[in-house]
C-alpha cells in the first residue's frame, strides 16, 4: 500500500475535488443509492468528500462538515450502501487515473469510517 501523506501531493485537486465530482455523477445515477439523495444538496456534499478526501490522501484536515456519524445518522445506510459507494469511488479513481496501489491505500482509509457511516 502506498504512504497516505504523499496522495494528495502527488494528485492534487484530481483525487480531491475530481474524484468527489466523478463520485457524485456515478452515485445520482445508480438507482439503489440516487433515492438518499432527494432533496439534498448535492454541490455542498461534493464539496465536504472532496474535504474529506483531502484529509484521507495526506492533505491538510480542511474539513468542516458535521462529524460522519451525525451526518449519516438520518438514513438507514447498510454495509452493502457502504460498499456500493466505496465500489464507486473506486471506479471514479481509476478513470482519473490514480495508480491501484494509491486507489488501495484511499479505499482503506475510506474504509476506516464504515463504522461512523453504516447505521442499518
Amino acid at each position: 500500500m502506498a504512504d497516505r501523506k504523499s496522495i494528495c501531493i502527488k494528485y492534487g485537486s484530481r483525487v480531491t475535488a475530481g474524484a468527489a465530482e466523478l463520485l457524485y455523477y456515478r452515485i445520482l445515477a445508480d438507482p439503489a443509492l440516487s433515492p438518499f439523495f432527494i432533496d439534498v444538496d448535492t454541490d455542498i456534499l461534493r464539496e465536504h468528500t472532496a474535504d474529506v478526501l483531502t484529509v484521507v490522501t495526506g492533505g491538510p484536515n480542511i474539513y468542516k462538515g458535521r462529524n460522519l456519524a451525525e451526518a449519516h445518522a438520518d438514513y438507514r445506510i447498510t454495509r452493502d450502501d457502504f460498499l456500493a459507494v466505496a465500489a464507486h469511488l473506486q471506479a471514479s479513481l481509476t478513470e482519473l487515473q490514480i495508480e491501484p496501489a494509491d486507489i488501495e491505500t484511499i479505499l482503506a482509509a475510506v474504509g476506516e469510517t464504515a463504522d461512523q457511516i453504516i447505521n442499518a
